[in-house]
């Protein structure tokens, strides 16, 4: 009888510390969006402008709403998703292409991207969220910003006392995949050791994956070495203007990471062709208003006209054409919508 009650009272002391955590968590969710939603409230068009805002409503309402719906009843989280419309995790993955978009364009980084959108409002990005932005580009295999959110989702994670919700461990695995697809060997190689020194019995079948990864990217650099030893011809032909060009584009970011009283060169070079990089350079000069210093010449090229193309409508009603940029070609139509239809489609936007 007394074995009986003591396994008892052990069976519920773990019951209670779990439910405990649960309930915890739900706290800390319901406390985050309810001081969200009162800084939004009355001012939502201003507040919402903000893409990080958004992003973090989003996310809200994707990731975190689908984790905490394991801990509360079948019953409540079938009414509410029955009752209440919820972006799906396409719309996700949306928001934060959006806000990598706008990154590139505008060059809102220093190192590791620590961005910083100078609106009014603007919530504040922790470590979880930027491993959360960090996995959402590995999902679509886009490894040059992974590397940068990821890398900067590690070194908040010491800032912020352990209060985030992720785990090291958790952003060590995904960055060795991300810096290794951008060529980074040694750098993965150190995060595959930083993983192993840290152990974890819970993650028995990952530790020895990461030993798989720790014995093949020492064969890749042992082979590259043996390579660079016996190669002996040295090529001192001049790179054309296109290549030069090309690199130039390419806007290969190099930063010193310290791991383990060591020093990486990690390289994190944005992707594409020469031709792909120079349309997104032109493409994010103009957004950036970068083009507005052109020689006279080039403004001669410019002009403003009426424009119908033998359209019978716009024949009575012309569209206002201005060429803004000669190189590319850039065009602004003016007064092609209505202030009037412009405040339908803003009020179609609302959320409901």
């Amino acid at each position: 009888m007394l074995d009986t009650v003591v396994e008892l009272t052990k069976q519920l002391k773990t019951y209670l510390e779990e439910e405990n955590k649960r309930m915890d968590h739900i706290t800390k969710f319901l406390n985050l969006i309810e001081s969200q939603v009162s800084r939004a409230k009355g001012n939502e068009e201003k507040y919402f402008s903000n893409p990080i805002n958004s992003y973090l409503f989003i996310k809200h309402l994707t990731i975190e709403w689908n984790h905490i719906k394991t801990m509360v009843s079948p019953d409540l989280s079938k009414i509410i998703d029955k009752q209440w419309l919820f972006p799906s995790f396409e719309d996700y993955i949306g928001t934060v292409t959006s806000l990598l978009r706008l990154q590139d364009t505008y060059q809102l980084k220093t190192i590791w991207a620590q961005i910083h959108f100078d609106i009014i409002h603007a919530d504040h990005l922790l470590g979880h969220d930027c491993y959360v932005i960090g996995r959402a580009a590995l999902a679509t295999k886009d490894f040059y910003h992974a590397l940068m959110w990821l890398q900067e989702a590690l070194d908040r994670i010491d800032q912020e006392n352990n209060t985030t919700l992720i785990s090291k461990i958790n952003i060590l695995n995904n960055l060795v995949h991300a810096t290794f697809q951008q060529g980074n060997i040694e750098h993965a190689l150190a995060l595959v050791e930083e993983i192993l020194s840290i152990g974890n019995q819970q993650y028995i079948q990952g530790m020895l994956k990461r030993k798989k990864s720790k014995i093949h990217y020492e064969s890749l650099i042992n082979k590259r070495t043996l390579i660079a030893e016996e190669q002996e011809i040295v090529d001192f032909k001049t790179t054309d203007d296109t290549d030069f060009i090309g690199n130039s584009l390419k806007q290969s970011s190099i930063q010193y990471v310290s791991m383990n009283n060591k020093n990486f060169q990690v390289k994190n070079q944005r992707p594409g062709t020469n031709l792909e990089l120079k349309s997104r350079q032109a493409f994010e000069e103009i957004c950036r208003q970068q083009h507005a210093q052109l020689s006279k010449k080039r403004q001669a090229t410019l002009f403003c006209r009426y424009r119908h193309t033998n359209h019978p409508y716009l024949i009575l009603r012309p569209v206002k054409e201005e060429k803004v940029l000669d190189e590319p070609a850039v065009f602004l139509f003016h007064d092609v919508v209505s202030d009037s239809d412009i405040e339908k489609i803003k009020a179609l936007a609302v959320p409901r």
